[in-house]
């Protein structure tokens, strides 16, 4: 019998509800509080087993059905955003992984604007996530595109930093509110001297261009010790917090609200603490 083209495995996903998605916090370094969430794409097999949403996502930006699974992730998270932020918790932003063919191609200003009205989850509270490659082509455009994201309050991450094409180039030309180093020169910090010059070049650069920088991938004090000597704001791991369905994180983040004072000053509460 002939195996299911792959393409097919990702229309089935969608079709049959089969899609999922985890949260996983990032911290503050300095506080060890959480300051923002990244929705994570999974996909429910038909026993229960929980499997990332990685193979998919590969695979649909090579057929017709990437953007209907951007738009269902997206769709999914400002929902689940507008669940916690109705509970009263507003200083929490998500953060949601857009491909470079719908940042290219799609419209998201007008798409984003449709949704917050829809589901009532703030703009201001958003963080997109996007790959060197979505700048390869139509700089004009696409430089349109982030100037009208953030006149939305939405913030722009460039993800997987140093692994793409022309990075450099990238952070002259469009106004980026941050970097996320990969996890591929974290995973090696405290062993390799080159991952250690890498990361501390990529903190360094991006803090002279005003941009701030998370780390993904930390999983032990070595790396955070490193990290925190190195001034990097935000950190994203296992060491703090795993991906986890949106019941537990909406009940962790309940409990956090519940435990911490009243907010009367508006100092962000500092942010919630999960630690």
């Amino acid at each position: 019998m002939p195996k299911r083209a792959p393409r097919a495995g990702v229309r089935r996903a969608l079709n049959r509800k089969q899609l999922v998605l985890f949260y996983q916090p990032i911290h503050e370094i300095k506080s060890r509080k959480i300051v923002s969430v990244e929705a994570l794409l999974r996909s429910r097999r038909p026993g229960g087993e929980i499997r990332s949403g990685v193979p998919l996502t590969v695979t649909a930006e090579e057929g017709p059905d990437l953007f209907r699974l951007d738009s269902w992730t997206m769709k999914r998270a400002l929902r689940d955003a507008a669940t916690w932020q109705r509970k009263g918790i507003s200083d929490v932003r998500i953060s949601v992984n857009l491909s470079a063919r719908e940042f290219q191609e799609g419209d998201v200003s007008k798409r984003l604007k449709k949704l917050v009205t829809r589901y009532g989850a703030a703009t201001d509270q958003i963080n997109l996530e996007i790959t060197e490659s979505s700048f390869i082509d139509q700089p004009k455009r696409i430089a349109r595109v982030v100037d009208e994201l953030r006149e939305l309050g939405v913030q722009l991450w460039l993800d997987d930093f140093g692994t793409g094409h022309s990075s450099i180039s990238h952070l002259l030309h469009f106004r980026l509110d941050g970097v996320k180093v990969p996890g591929t020169f974290i995973k090696e910090l405290t062993a390799s001297r080159r991952c250690r010059s890498i990361t501390k070049a990529i903190i360094d650069l991006a803090h002279d261009l005003d941009m701030q920088v998370i780390a993904e991938g930390v999983e032990h004090r070595g790396q955070l010790a490193f990290l925190r000597e190195w001034r990097c704001e935000y950190i994203q791991g296992f060491l703090f917090s795993k991906p986890m369905p949106i019941e537990k994180f909406v009940g962790l983040l309940t409990q956090s609200s519940a435990a911490s004072p009243p907010r009367g000053s508006r100092r962000r509460a500092e942010h919630r603490d999960l630690a």
